[in-house]
């Protein structure tokens, strides 16, 4: 039998978040209003059956349904059932739970009651006001290997910074103030502005007692400023799996964790950032 997983999302007054375990992980406000504007609009287009031996053949089996209940105060308001796609591939079956008439209705639902958690986190790494273009300068020390194998490493030691927001495609690296290439560095500070993880770690207070890092490979330190003057820390080791790595902020409770590919376009070398 397929595994039934449950997703809870709950909208409290600091905005949207998930339990999961003892926590509870901020959600994303955006994917969650546009999943509910999609329930709003829900229009049945035709009256499939009314005939429970039916059911089955229309995913309504216990393991194929899924389930989608609003709560208003704690009371359920509404409880709907979820079947197969329609045929003509638009719109789904759905009925009232516990009732067998069956209706299609336009629009896809089926597809956010299939995501699981980590779709409807809130996984940007830095806060969303912070962009390439709000960046004025980025420094990164230590160094961090991804792929002993390979040979693939992450190396710090070096600064970016922009000296005025009058021109922002003027771009210093290193402490010689050299020219750097403004379109590398450019999508270097986008990259890591819209750096976002694929999951949650454990809490950050936990994370950093785990030991994670590890002998021998190493942690990166960013640390990133904006015109405003605002200031974000970030600490990346090894990941839980090969290809990723968690990363911690003095800005957010959480420990990120993120693909190591996104990660290398956020976090050049600096020789391939300095101009010709």
């Amino acid at each position: 039998m397929r595994k039934v997983h449950q997703t809870r999302l709950r909208r409290t007054a600091r905005g949207w978040e998930i339990p999961r375990g003892t926590s509870a992980y901020p959600a994303s406000a955006d994917r969650i209003e546009t999943f509910l504007r999609t329930v709003a609009g829900l229009r049945r287009t035709s009256r499939v059956t009314s005939a429970p031996q039916h059911l089955s053949e229309l995913g309504f089996s216990g393991d194929r349904s899924r389930l989608l209940v609003l709560h208003q105060s704690g009371a359920a308001d509404v409880a709907l059932q979820v079947g197969k796609r329609g045929p003509s591939g638009d719109a789904d079956y759905v009925r009232l739970d516990g009732q067998d008439l069956v209706y299609l209705a336009r629009g896809n639902l089926s597809f956010f009651l299939l995501q699981k958690p980590p779709y409807w986190y809130e996984l940007h790494v830095l806060p969303d006001n912070v962009q390439g273009t709000t960046i004025s300068s980025i420094a990164v020390s230590g160094a961090l290997v991804l792929a002993e194998a390979a040979g693939v490493a992450l190396r710090g030691g070096y600064s970016l910074r922009r000296p005025s927001a009058d021109k922002p495609d003027r771009w210093i690296v290193g402490g010689d103030a050299r020219p750097a290439d403004r379109v590398t560095a450019g999508a270097m500070a986008s990259s890591l502005a819209n750096l976002e993880g694929v999951d949650f770690a454990e809490p950050k207070a936990v994370a950093s007692g785990s030991g994670s890092s590890g002998p021998g490979r190493g942690r990166l330190d960013i640390a990133v400023t904006t015109f405003e003057g605002k200031k974000y820390s970030l600490t990346v080791t090894r990941g839980p799996e090969p290809g990723q790595v968690r990363i911690t902020t003095d800005w957010s409770l959480w420990t990120y964790v993120v693909n190591s590919v996104p990660l290398q376009r956020a976090v050049l070398p600096e020789s391939s950032l300095r101009g010709h």
